[in-house]
């Protein structure tokens, strides 16, 4: 670990980074050396768990990208461990009240702020102890609303002690409005964004955006979310090879198809 996470929430033209969904080293490295100010590696519906971790943490140490994990679910257990190999913070899935983003937030931080069990096991071995003396500053955790509970309950989370920003999963955003997936256009889904935005102002903490190709990173980052992601590594192998082949096949126009996982 670093000794403080250069993820630049404030900086003009906001952090882009890269979803991590495949278990493989050489990616990791990769993406951690492509200039993204953030990775995130998915425990959620990525093709990997928590073993791979042990592998893919210590390729990117070292590196300035800042690492995040999405675990699978909001669990003190889930997240106390990725955090003990290396994480810089965790976005914690389908958060619906205050009290779960508590919850959270507490399994982030070790006593008196929160409840994290003590055994830093990779931050130790890089730092030694005096990493649990800065920790509780250094660790950040991003609740995801993704739901029409989360959202009605979206200014009493954003205020939550220990919350440091929300993130958005359209996909799952657009499911939990009733609306069709994809349908980022429809006027419930802008109005949901829109609110995720001013609660995030008020409370003065990072909205964060999946965006599932560099377009609509580009765009999050315009409307004012201050992270977002360019992609996975999936979509970005996918778009480059489905250009390089309509590139190669001599068509007049090459399009990149990038969305999805």
């Amino acid at each position: 670990m670093t000794a403080k996470p250069s993820l630049a929430w404030h900086q003009p033209g906001g952090a882009l980074g890269v979803w991590c969904n495949l278990p493989d080293i050489h990616v990791a490295e990769t993406v951690a050396r492509s200039g993204a100010s953030w990775m995130c590696f998915d425990l959620q519906h990525g093709l990997m768990d928590f073993s791979d971790l042990l592998t893919l943490l210590p390729v990117v140490t070292g590196t300035d990208i800042t690492v995040l994990v999405r675990v699978a679910a909001n669990q003190p257990d889930q997240i106390g461990r990725v955090l003990d190999i290396g994480a810089h913070g965790v976005i914690v899935p389908m958060v619906n009240t205050a009290e779960e983003a508590a919850a959270a937030a507490a399994a982030c931080r070790y006593p008196p702020a929160g409840s994290r069990s003590c055994g830093p096991m990779r931050p130790a071995m890089l730092e030694g102890l005096p990493y649990l003396a800065s920790a509780n500053d250094r660790v950040m955790c991003f609740p995801m609303i993704e739901t029409k509970e989360g959202l009605a309950n979206l200014e009493t989370i954003a205020a939550t002690e220990g919350v440091d920003g929300l993130f958005i999963g359209p996909m799952d955003l657009c499911f939990g409005l009733g609306i069709a997936p994809g349908d980022f256009a429809h006027p419930e889904f802008t109005q949901a964004v829109a609110n995720i935005l001013t609660a995030c102002t008020r409370a003065n903490i990072a909205p964060g955006m999946f965006g599932y190709n560099a377009s609509l990173a580009r765009a999050a980052i315009d409307q004012g979310f201050v992270f977002a992601s360019i992609g996975s590594d999936i979509s970005c192998f996918r778009a480059g090879l489905t250009e390089a082949m309509a590139i190669a096949s001599g068509l007049e126009e090459a399009t990149a198809q990038s969305a999805g996982y």
